[in-house]
């Protein structure tokens, strides 16, 4: 699994949220590394309020479908 990475981003009263959340050079993604994931996704999922995106792959995937 090399080249993972992911994104996280959203709107709120506050401002914007963004971060990068990406992790090079895993043939397996370590455990503690997979619960983060989980995590960011359940943050999107429960603060996002349909806005921003959160994605996970290969990013050269994502730049070939653009």
């Amino acid at each position: 699994m090399k080249n993972f990475c992911g994104e996280i981003t959203y709107e709120t009263s506050e401002g914007n949220v963004h971060s990068d959340i990406c992790k090079h050079n895993y043939d397996v993604l370590p455990e503690n590394y997979r619960k983060f994931l989980h995590e960011c996704l359940d943050e999107w999922l429960d603060k996002a309020n349909n806005t921003g995106a959160f994605w996970i792959g290969d990013p050269k995937y994502f730049q070939q479908q653009n």
